[in-house]
């Protein structure tokens, strides 16, 4: 049986920081990113699926994710595996 890449519930995640100029400009949205989730659970991949709007945003969600996250990678006959995974990073004004 295979399962997928996943957050890691021991583990507390923290939102990227919001860019300056867009959060002047009250720009706010959710970016969908592909993540290859590498068997130790470092992202070794991360791109864009479905932009916020604001490639400012979807910049600062990459950067973030790729250099602070760490997931449960996929598993596979009871062994870590890579595989993908899509999740979604929020941008609302109200949450900073």
């Amino acid at each position: 049986m295979r399962t997928v890449p996943a957050y890691d519930k021991r583990k507390q995640y923290t939102l990227p920081e919001y860019p300056p100029s867009e959060l002047r400009a009250g720009h706010e949205g959710t970016v969908y990113l592909e993540l290859y989730v590498l068997p130790d659970g470092r992202v070794g991949e991360a791109r864009v699926k479905t932009s916020s709007g604001y490639p400012r945003l979807d910049e600062a969600a990459i950067s973030h994710v790729k250099r602070t996250y760490r997931l449960t990678p996929a598993m596979e006959d009871g062994k870590p595996v890579a595989d993908w995974v899509v999740l979604p990073v929020v941008f609302k004004i109200e949450n900073r």
